[in-house]
């Protein structure tokens, strides 16, 4: 059966759900002038940390075994535990001195293109995509919903009153301070049900995932390791019921012909669009109104205007370009008044 996708007048309910992998993160540090620490992916990890030699002294070589695959063996076979202590704590301690610069980068435009109903979720570890949050969050309330597939080392977690937030700060129920997330490393067999926040924000995407409209995968390659993450994923998207009438998007820099291997079995005929550029995506080519630009297109026949971000160079200045949308959003959650459908000149005295 088809449904079509939630929708009130022109205003789509249904959300619109972004997957990141590494490559997002890596494709923000480039986007922002590459200064500051290296970003590591999987396959530099173990140079990019500086553990070459603590590998070498176990008796992996380096050029032959990635840190997926070296961590996946040392916790399936118990060996070589000191390692093991040693790659996490190092990974702790790297990713949580991590920051985004001052300036606008592609995680502060992404959390901007979306809103409430909308949701990101991400596989990776560094701090970027919660400070974007954090800072924007400040000045723009109406901001997408982020979830933490693998954890994150900056986020904070209360197990006895079920309370997320920031390490270092407390739990607004019980007032103790908030304890690390716990972090997924690479094995083939993570059990996401095993601890409880985990298994929290996967029932968030999963969720999200069977009413979205629209799913972006920008940078998340579903490497062997995270077998039971695709799988979870393929079953919330193939339980969604408009699922026929949504697209796909995938960001990458990756050949083409080997992302359609990799996510052929979430396509419907051709409605999927690959694209390298994460400013050529359709959220920021139509920011806050995605879902409802797609709809106007191809279940109406009413193509509405493009209204890409521009490029700014301070944050207020991004921020003051998306209030007018943000006022849009205010009158139809008062009055119900439909979206205009075209280009809002931003207000120039914010």
């Amino acid at each position: 059966m088809v449904t079509v996708p939630a929708r009130d007048g022109n205003v789509v309910l249904a959300p619109h759900v972004f997957l990141l992998g590494a490559g997002a993160s890596i494709a923000a540090r480039h986007h922002w002038g590459g200064s500051g620490p290296a970003l590591p992916s999987m396959q530099n990890l173990i140079e990019v940390l500086s553990l070459t030699g603590a590998v070498v002294a176990a008796g992996y070589d380096p050029k032959k075994i990635g840190f997926e695959e070296l961590y996946d063996e040392i916790a399936s076979t118990g060996e070589h535990e000191d390692l093991r202590k040693q790659l996490e704590t190092r990974v702790a301690e790297y990713f949580s001195a991590l920051s985004l610069p001052d300036t606008p980068t592609i995680y502060d435009y992404l959390i901007l293109s979306l809103r409430e109903k909308d949701l990101i979720a991400t596989f990776n570890w560094d701090p970027f995509l919660l400070q974007a949050c954090i800072r924007n969050q400040k000045v723009i309330s109406r901001i997408p919903e982020i979830v933490f597939l693998h954890g994150n080392v900056k986020v904070g977690v209360c197990k006895k009153d079920k309370i997320t937030g920031v390490q270092g700060h407390c739990c607004i129920k019980c007032g103790k301070q908030l304890t690390p997330s716990k972090l997924l490393y690479p094995v083939k067999q993570k059990n996401y049900a095993a601890d409880a926040f985990i298994k929290g924000e996967w029932s968030k995407l999963r969720s999200r995932l069977s009413e979205a409209y629209f799913l972006t995968i920008f940078g998340y390659s579903a490497p062997v390791t995270d077998v039971e993450a695709r799988q979870l994923l393929l079953d919330s998207w193939t339980d969604n019921e408009s699922r026929s009438l949504s697209q796909i998007e995938l960001i990458d820099i990756a050949e083409e012909a080997a992302l359609e291997k990799t996510w052929n079995d979430f396509f419907v005929r051709d409605h999927y669009s690959i694209k390298t550029d994460a400013f050529a995506s359709y959220s920021l080519w139509h920011p806050r109104r995605s879902c409802d630009a797609f709809a106007a297109a191809t279940l109406m026949n009413k193509p509405w205007s493009d209204n890409p971000f521009p490029k700014f160079e301070t944050l207020k200045e991004l921020q003051a370009w998306v209030a007018p949308l943000i006022a849009e959003e205010d009158a139809y959650a008062k009055a119900g008044a439909p979206f205009s459908g075209k280009p809002i000149a931003p207000n120039k005295e914010q």
